[in-house]
């Protein structure tokens, strides 16, 4: 028996000894610097997507090594446009699932790189194949050039909005919507309770696809040195195949990707080294490592109670009030920290916990902490009452922000059940016990 458990200890040790030796040679290749070669081209996939924050948690990082965050690409291009050895950009565009703030925050980082006088060129194999290419082209109208795959076209199409309204179905269903609205812009209910717009919906809706088309003409025209009546004159002829838009101005030439690579070596003037904009951050360094510390808390996805989640394969996840308000005491106790950051990319969800995140931002300015909110693609209902105490808010043209009420509810189910034979019955004490039953 002592034999036994002696081997079983020795083997729980050796496992022990090779897990720690894992451990060192992980940490020491990955504390390694590899150097930047003296001619890079960096090279960056926009089609795949790009997360606004992947948490401090070790699973998730591994899990989302390659996945590239906003401010990564941000951050990267800018570190790279005062790097002398970085001599060129090339990007893959066309499909990336972007909102129209994230589209234009990259697109200024992208300019803001080719006025450091290095070329800038943008790859499609298509702007949309049978779809929209609205936002892929929108981004790429940013690069100093743009290169189209010979089978592929340009998706400038225009924006559309579709709503479903279940009203009918609902009916047939024998199921009622028992909800109510503070106040009528606030629409979110009218998916359950009405069987088109109303007057109040179509009138928002209407305005948000207006002013984000306006900013998109307004960009392609100023990038193509065009005026915006030709751009919407484009956009009613799309799609537009390859050839047409060439002819047109919407691409400097037809080629395939290791085609293009060869044109941004002869632009950088010969030999240059391709290397991607993560790997090219993990060499140099980040842009902002000295200085004045700066807390930077993320406030992505829903509003909830309790703690943040997020899911790896996504990239999605909910702003949790227990996690974001520890983050902002956390910065408030801590001597170095002179500001906070507030980035918020949320459509809202719980007012309680909106509220508990609130109640945060406001002692943290009380402590004498200014706190600056960025907002991504949307800032809406709870995702923007945290940020109306901010000492600044700043917002891209293409986010969707505002604060415009609540909405509540539920739905009966009595005759639903009865088209199927079931029958419920109840017990209650309290005049107001069952005012969140489905009967």
């Amino acid at each position: 028996m002592k034999r036994r458990i002696g081997r079983i200890l020795a083997w729980i040790g050796g496992i022990v000894v090779v897990l720690v030796a894992m451990l060192v040679v992980v940490v020491v290749f990955a504390s390694r610097k590899d150097k930047v070669p003296n001619r890079t081209i960096l090279t960056v996939n926009f089609e795949q997507r790009v997360v606004e924050y992947v948490p401090d948690d070790p699973i998730a990082k591994i899990l989302s090594d390659e996945v590239l965050s906003l401010r990564d690409v941000v951050a990267g291009l800018e570190r790279a446009a005062a790097d002398d050895r970085v001599v060129g950009l090339v990007a893959r565009v066309g499909q990336g699932a972007m909102g129209f703030a994230q589209i234009q925050e990259i697109r200024d980082a992208v300019l803001a790189f080719r006025k450091s006088g290095k070329p800038a060129i943008a790859f499609a194999e298509t702007f949309g194949e049978v779809g929209p290419g609205n936002g892929g082209y929108y981004l790429a109208s940013a690069f100093g050039a743009r290169f189209l795959q010979p089978s592929g076209d340009v998706g400038l199409t225009g924006l559309a909005v579709e709503h479903p309204f279940v009203k009918g179905t609902l009916e047939k269903l024998g199921v009622e919507p028992r909800m109510d609205q503070r106040h009528e812009y606030k629409n979110a209910m009218n998916l359950f309770t009405e069987t088109q717009f109303t007057d109040a919906h179509r009138e928002a809706t209407e305005g948000m696809v207006r002013s984000l088309y306006g900013q998109m003409v307004a960009g392609i025209a100023a990038s193509l040195d065009r005026t915006p009546d030709d751009v919407r004159s484009i956009v009613d002829r799309g799609p537009i195949l390859g050839p047409d838009a060439v002819s047109a101005g919407l691409v400097d030439g037809l080629g395939y990707y290791d085609e293009v690579m060869d044109i941004a070596k002869r632009e950088a003037g010969g030999k240059a080294t391709f290397l991607s904009l993560k790997s090219y951050l993990r060499r140099a360094g980040r842009a902002y490592d000295k200085g004045t510390t700066v807390a930077l808390i993320y406030g992505v996805g829903q509003v909830v109670r309790g703690k943040s989640q997020y899911d790896p394969a996504s990239g999605t996840g909910t702003m949790g009030a227990d996690t974001v308000a520890k983050a902002f005491r956390d910065a408030v106790k801590d001597k170095d920290v002179k500001a906070i950051v507030f980035r918020i990319d949320s459509p809202g969800g719980s007012y309680v916990a909106s509220d508990a995140i609130w109640r945060e931002t406001i002692k943290a300015k009380q402590a004498g902490k200014p706190v600056i909110v960025t907002m991504g693609d949307v800032a809406a209902s709870g995702g923007y009452f945290v940020a109306m105490h901010a000492d600044h808010i700043v917002a891209q043209p293409g986010t969707v922000t505002g604060s415009i009420g609540v909405v509540g509810g539920k739905m009966l189910t009595t005759a639903f059940w009865e088209k199927f034979g079931v029958k419920w019955d109840e017990i209650h004490a309290g005049e107001n016990a069952r005012i969140w039953s489905s009967g």
